[in-house]
């Protein structure tokens, strides 16, 4: 790393994916920042630099290299892969570490011979992962199907069995009371129902499609949307909470989105229908909110807003591992939430090929429509589709 690129790192500051060191610190505080980063996204350690941006520089010993690599193998788990560099800023010495995005998350810091603590990066801060935390970092390193956890409190009298007798039609051609084998045996061969410490309980998934009132049991299911006046944030229409079984809330949301977002034209003595969006590019950005958002995080939502020129659906969480933005739309797809995605297949609302972020914006481009933005937002994921009168707004 060069000076030049160095001290605009320095001047930068701090953030969520860049630490400063003051000096070389005892292995377990050094390994806290590493694995706080690791469970983000990754980033930079440079030691001997302090948190006013002064740079101290420091003393390397010989083999520091094999020090911090031994940091990464023994005093993380599982093991992080560590690499340094030494770098000159103002004749003095910075040591670069760069900590990799964590291959198999969670990592946490080995404490004593029985405590293992997992650290989080919030901002600037290094601190331990809350409970809820640990459960979405399992997730995102595929260690954990959430979509199939038990729904605390939720029986099997709190799913809809019209849905459930509509799917059983649809998927054996058969009604509930032609089974061939015991209801309760069916449900968990489909996953509504999952077996967790002898009993038999209602899966997120289940309850997420085949729930009365999934928000009343899971709060995060419920979808958020608004209609905003103009390009900002500053007036609205009434908003609307959709709190429904997945494919009724897709309608819903669907049917909200075309009622504000397709005009009428007098063309000749006819009025004429027009849709600002695609509504397979608007279906398919909410679908894959619903398929790949975080379910951990229960006082989250997907928020759908609707300004003059463009709608942002933004999802809780985090890509899964291995994903970026710039490979998502290439076809790139993995999912945390293989149960919730079956399910959308199942459905109709599901392709399966991987294709779905390509083939919106391809549609866009056929349709002379500016190209969906997708960007990270914290830990949210909001994917941008923009209007057809969108330069209108913009000229």
């Amino acid at each position: 790393m060069t000076e030049i690129e160095l001290l605009s790192l320095i001047a930068a500051g701090e953030s969520e994916t860049v630490e400063f060191k003051r000096e070389m610190d005892r292995a377990e505080r050094l390994a806290r920042e590493f694995v706080a980063l690791a469970n983000r996204q990754g980033g930079i350690v440079l030691i001997g630099v302090d948190d006013d941006h002064t740079v101290y520089g420091v003393t390397l010993q010989p083999g520091y290299e094999e020090w911090i690599a031994n940091v990464g193998a023994q005093t993380i788990d599982p093991p992080l892969p560590l690499t340094c560099e030494e770098g000159t800023v103002q004749d003095k010495t910075v040591l670069v570490v760069h900590v990799p995005h964590g291959p198999h998350k969670p990592h946490c810091v080995r404490e004593g011979e029985h405590k293992c603590t997992v650290y989080i990066r919030h901002s600037t801060t290094s601190r331990p992962a809350t409970r809820e935390e640990i459960g979405s970092l399992y997730q995102e390193g595929g260690m954990l199907d959430f979509d199939l956890s038990p729904v605390p409190r939720a029986t099997l009298a709190d799913l809809n069995m019209d849905i459930i007798e509509e799917y059983t039609r649809s998927k054996l051609g058969i009604g509930l009371d032609e089974l061939l084998i015991d209801l309760t045996q069916q449900l968990m061969s489909w996953k509504i129902l999952v077996e967790r410490e002898g009993e038999r309980k209602v899966s997120l998934t289940g309850m997420l499609f085949f729930g009365d009132q999934p928000g009343d049991f899971l709060p995060q299911a419920r979808l958020w949307l608004k209609r905003f006046k103009g390009l900002t944030t500053d007036e609205w229409h009434p908003g609307k909470e959709i709190d429904a079984p997945v494919p009724q809330a897709i309608k819903e949301a669907m049917e909200y989105i075309k009622l504000y977002t397709v005009v009428e034209e007098v063309r000749g003595l006819k009025r004429v229908q027009k849709a600002e969006y695609i509504e397979e590019v608007a279906r398919e950005a909410l679908v894959n909110a619903i398929a790949h958002r975080n379910y951990v995080r229960r006082g989250s939502r997907i928020h759908v807003s609707i300004f003059d020129d463009r709608i942002e659906i933004r999802s809780p969480g985090p890509l899964p591992n291995g994903v970026t933005v710039e490979r998502m739309r290439y076809g790139v797809q993995i999912t945390r939430n293989p149960t919730i995605v079956r399910y959308l297949r199942a459905y109709g609302y599901w392709e399966g090929d991987g294709l779905g972020v390509p083939r919106m914006i391809r549609l866009c481009r056929l349709n002379d429509i500016r190209e969906p933005d997708f960007t990270m937002i914290g830990n949210d994921l909001k994917v941008t589709i923009y209007s057809r009168r969108y330069d209108e707004f913009h000229e």
